[in-house]
């Protein structure tokens, strides 16, 4: 019998002479013999990546992590599902794919003889679904967005989405704000989670920050000062970041945004009034219409939802989609395509809709591990 097989036993139980439980084994049978020999522990992490079968049958605290991973997801299936929501499925190819911005893959339909993008977000689907007449739905489904590889971005990924037909912006902060308490704490039986040495207490009510304040109080930068594309790339250069010149004023800013200011936030905090050009799906604020009815959780430095607000008004929509397709020509390959008939759907009358969402990254930072690491086979380059 070698390292690896797959045994059945027959015995008595009894105590052996070092006090432990056995099995005192009469006759056995190999189910199943092991070709390979497994190795006393896998640390090389590209290795890991490659062979997960043999981290996981090696390290129990693999295991444990990946039954984690599935307990988070069927609670908040099971929160949806308990609070009257529908689970219903989006297309994964699309003519023109939206809800996003991000570059999309791009595939070959030989029945049709077209290409199709691969989804990169289920929202414009989801929404039909509202305009048909459905009130609460959600999906947890795939996403593919072809962008680079960090500790916090795959380019296939599970995503969780919502839509909620008649609800207000403040009851959706609210309702998502108690749906990951209490995914976090059926995940890991706790909502005092610890990070770098800190405790980090997740029952307290999470405190809002608009956009600019945020920015002001984590970076000392008041972007409100920075209206045009010319002075902010200024402060950009000044800040030394590195941009493309096809970026327009929102990029800019989100970059900015996101690399002064994010990282610095560690306690959790509800981002609020995004400027309306960063949110080309978001319904404006009736008080400042230069900003939008959208909200973000950003914690351990990161981005960790999005939810807003949707935009119903199909003469603004369009508006918007045309100014995103007009970056897209000019070289901005993240920029949102024009749905036509999305827009058709709106002008057929969606009625007043919150949505939210939130993908595996929200699993991994509270992990405090790389994505690659909470994905049980991460797509890897061919090995020579």
């Amino acid at each position: 019998v070698d390292r690896g097989d797959y045994i059945q036993v027959t015995g008595y139980l009894e105590i052996s002479q070092r006090g432990e439980p056995s099995i005192f084994v009469e006759k056995y049978h190999i189910l199943t013999k092991s070709l390979r020999s497994l190795p006393e522990k896998l640390d090389d992490i590209e290795l890991k990546y490659r062979k997960r079968y043999v981290d996981m049958k090696l390290h129990p605290e693999v295991r444990k992590m990946f039954t984690q991973k599935s307990i988070f997801w069927q609670a908040t299936r099971e929160y949806m599902i308990n609070h009257g929501f529908l689970e219903m499925q989006a297309p994964t190819l699309e003519h023109t794919t939206g809800g996003a911005e991000a570059t999309p893959f791009v595939t070959h339909h030989n029945a049709l003889d077209e290409d199709f993008y691969l989804r990169i977000s289920s929202e414009l689907f989801l929404k039909r679904y509202i305009c048909a007449g459905f009130e609460k739905v959600f999906d947890i489904d795939k996403n593919y967005r072809n962008e680079g590889i960090d500790d916090e971005h795959l380019q296939e990924y599970i995503q969780f989405e919502f839509y909620w037909a008649y609800s207000e912006f403040e009851q959706m902060v609210v309702f998502s704000e108690n749906l990951m308490k209490y995914v976090i704490q059926k995940t890991f039986n706790t909502l005092q989670l610890s990070y770098k040495n800190t405790v980090i207490d997740w029952s307290v009510e999470w405190p809002r920050l608009s956009y600019y304040e945020f920015v002001e109080k984590f970076a000392g930068i008041s972007l409100q000062e920075y209206s045009t594309l010319e002075k902010v790339r200024q402060l950009a250069d000044e800040l030394g970041l590195k941009y493309n010149l096809t970026d327009g004023y929102a990029r800019l800013i989100d970059l900015i945004y996101k690399k002064t200011a994010r990282p610095k936030c560690i306690e959790p905090v509800w981002l609020i009034d995004h400027p309306v050009e960063l949110s080309p799906l978001a319904k404006r604020n009736p008080q400042n219409s230069n900003l939008t009815l959208r909200a973000q959780l950003i914690a351990y430095g990161s981005e960790l939802t999005n939810g807003f607000a949707e935009l119903n008004d199909p003469v603004d929509q369009l508006m918007r989609f045309e100014e995103q397709q007009s970056l897209r020509e000019k070289g901005d390959d993240e920029a949102m395509m024009l749905d036509h008939d999305f827009v058709e759907a709106l002008e057929y009358g969606m009625p007043p809709t919150c949505g939210f969402a939130y993908s595996e990254r929200l699993f991994s930072v509270l992990m405090q591990k790389p994505i690659r690491e909470t994905t049980a086979f991460p797509l890897m380059k061919r090995e020579k």
